[in-house]
């Protein structure tokens, strides 16, 4: 027996609904010897016809994710939403025995597809985004698309920490002139620049104009099975391996423009790349979202839109922060066999905003409003202000935090406002070229370092808990919550409650915009429950416990403040390394500078009299401030300054690699570009 055959043996019990009290049948038969290490020098890709063949759907189309032991709950994520929208036709490949095996017993359709290079112990772990290991995977991933390819079938081939939110397959078949069609991560959508465009628009939805320029992102990619896809891709897996430094979406963009890409004359968006011999199309960002469209822009919201997926890019603390990004947005179902994440007791708190903040000056740098403003200078008043602003609410958190371990019980988070945009290079207040609006509720890893807090399922819960796919309906009930009312105070009086325009629970299937009942102040069986009112700020926490002893056994407790709770502040220095703060970025900086400030409580209070806020004497040295408004209104800020001071912070991020640079500056050119046309 071949081992393709030996595979395709694994493949009994297609996806069930992902509900169901036992979603799979489990896949018994063991086919012989595929999880031997004698075998595996047929691994990676070890994918053949006979496999795919087994689940493809009437049209020839299969859906494919990859991943290691390490990234199990993300593919149990990607399963489930699977399941929840009807595609049965996907295979996982699993890259190390210990998934394959956990796969098979939740009757995931998986193989063992193994790693070329990558060692049985590496193989296992998180790779780290932009390590030698993560450019060993790419390899992997890459020689599996070639071999996908020669099938026979049509393949979507996604990263694992994509999420489907629809069904793809009805819009990719709209293109049957594309050898490919890959997702980009530009911030806007393209899909209606000139008028021919909609002549091929079906419900409004169309490919971007142009797959020349931009950073096309290989986490979504469709190939049909074809002589173009075929020859693209061997050349593109052996650019890769005869260079073992070469990032392979670098090589993928470079490849695309080789020897000249066109633009479809007739709005199709399908046109001539590579040199002419592949027919290329780029996915709509707003449709197939990456990661800041998403979660940050929610670009899908503004233009009222049904993403087809969602891809976990532009975070800032790897892939803990991609998962908690998908919890925020209700969007991760990795917790189904976890059910200890909704055990125990649990506190909110609803978060309050500083009322003295010139909201205005934020608003100034959003959209639309950006096109002559100048680069963000560290010490300049709106960065001062996005920093009170923000400091304000970690405040609170801290508080919080401190209350909630002495209650024993989990923090659910607050929602966070931003005043300006985070980003990696020195910016004008919001990504280049992005729609976003100042200022936003931006996600936790902008403010927090999330990949820290190591306790996290322990002690804390993301914003959105109380709309958590998995959250057990007999729990939200109003005897299982009790809300505690605290005083008003002076500090309480100098802050307002979240703008009507900053809504925070994402909009889903069953939750349509402006729905807050993911947070524990916007959720009617919250409203609804019995209030314990406090009449005085108390001394200690202990005499808080003793005026909660009555809820002491409720599952919810919720604060309508936390301002003011007790006489003075209960954190303490060691809150820093439990709930580590995060930074902003980026100012116009050195090398050695790179504008990046940390968040800090020194001078923060939310006890007794509201701090006045700093005034520009306070802040700036009056030579100081004349000197950056002559600099400013002498224009000195040229393009060619942006470039050198973008590419000294990628240098940094992205550790010398010329290449990675080079993408990323060239992305971000193109989209300032956009935004000043």
């Amino acid at each position: 027996m071949t081992l393709a055959m030996a595979l395709t043996l694994a493949l009994r019990g297609a996806s069930c609904d992902a509900r169901a009290a036992s979603s799979r049948k489990l896949l018994r038969r063991e086919p012989a010897g595929a999880s031997r290490p004698v075998h595996r020098e047929h691994l990676s890709s070890g994918v053949s016809k006979e496999l795919v063949q087994r689940v493809a759907r009437r049209d020839g189309g299969v859906a494919v994710t990859f991943a290691n032991e390490g990234m199990y709950d993300f593919v149990v994520n990607w399963c489930e939403h699977m399941d929840e929208i009807g595609i049965t036709n996907y295979l996982v490949g699993a890259m190390d025995e210990s998934l394959y095996g956990r796969l098979r017993k939740i009757g995931v359709n998986a193989w063992l597809m193994g790693s070329k290079n990558i060692d049985d112990d590496e193989v296992k772990k998180d790779f780290g985004w932009g390590t030698r290991t993560f450019h060993k995977m790419g390899r992997d991933k890459i020689r599996l698309v070639h071999e996908l390819t020669k099938t026979g079938f049509d393949v979507i081939v996604t990263d694992v920490d994509a999420v489907w939110l629809r069904d793809p397959f009805p819009f990719l078949r709209r293109y049957p002139k594309a050898d490919a069609l890959v997702s980009i991560d530009n911030l806007r959508n393209h899909t209606s620049v000139v008028a021919t465009q909609a002549n091929h628009a079906v419900d409004g939805e169309g490919l971007e104009h142009s797959a020349c320029g931009g950073n096309k992102n290989i986490g979504i990619m469709w190939f049909r099975s074809t002589e173009g896809s075929q020859s693209f891709t061997q050349e593109w897996l052996n650019k890769l391996e005869s260079n073992d430094k070469d990032w392979d979406q670098v090589v993928f963009n470079k490849l695309v423009e080789q020897g000249g890409c066109e633009t479809a004359r007739d709005g199709s968006g399908v046109a001539p790349a590579y040199g002419g011999g592949l027919m290329l199309g780029i996915l709509p960002v707003a449709f197939f979202a990456n990661g800041y469209t998403y979660f940050t822009e929610r670009l899908h919201e503004m233009f009222g839109l049904k993403p087809y997926a969602v891809h976990t890019t532009f975070g800032y603390a790897g892939t803990v922060g991609k998962r908690h990004r998908l919890r925020e947005a209700n969007q991760w179902y990795g917790d189904k066999y976890e059910p200890t994440y909704f055990q125990g007791k649990f506190m909110s708190y609803t978060p309050r905003l500083l009322k003295d903040v010139d909201y205005a000056e934020f608003v100034k740098r959003g959209h639309p409003n950006e096109e002559n403003t100048p680069m963000l200078e560290r010490d300049e008043d709106v960065v001062l202000e996005h920093m009170r602003f923000v400091n304000h609410q970690l405040a609170q958190l801290y508080e919080a935090a401190v209350v909630a371990k002495h209650l024993g019980r989990a923090l659910i988070l607050p929602p966070f406002a931003c005043g300006l945009d985070r980003v990696w290079f020195p910016h004008k207040g919001r990504y280049p070229g992005a729609l976003l609006k100042l200022p936003f509720v931006c996600p936790a890893d902008h403010v927090l370092k999330i990949e820290e807090l190591h306790e996290f399922a322990q002690d804390y819960r993301e914003f959105s808990f109380l709309g958590h796919p998995y959250m057990p309906r007999h729990f939200l009930t109003s005897e299982n919550v009790r809300r505690v009312e605290i005083p008003s105070s002076a500090a309480f009086e100098a802050t307002i409650p979240f703008h009507d325009k900053l809504r925070a629970c994402f909009e889903k299937r069953d939750r349509k915009r402006g729905d807050e009942s993911c947070l524990p102040e916007g959720n009617a069986v919250f409203r609804a429950a019995e209030t314990i009112k406090l009449s005085a700020r108390l001394g200690s926490l202990d005499a808080l416990s003793v005026n909660l002893e009555s809820a002491k056994d409720v599952k919810f407790l919720h604060f309508d403040t936390i301002i003011g709770l007790t006489e003075t502040s209960q954190a303490t220095t060691a809150m820093t390394t439990q709930i580590p703060l995060g930074d902003w970025g980026m100012a116009q900086g050195t090398n050695e500078d790179l504008g990046k400030l940390d968040y800090s409580l020194d001078n923060v209070s939310i006890f007794g009299d509201a701090p006045p806020s700093p005034s520009k004497n306070e802040t700036h040295e009056p030579e100081e401030s004349a000197e950056r408004s002559s600099e400013k209104e002498s224009e000195a800020s040229t393009a060619d300054d942006v470039k050198v001071s973008i590419e000294a912070g990628l240098m940094k991020m992205f550790h010398g690699d010329k290449n990675k640079v080079e993408s990323a500056v060239r992305a971000i050119m193109e989209a300032q570009a956009l935004e000043a046309a």
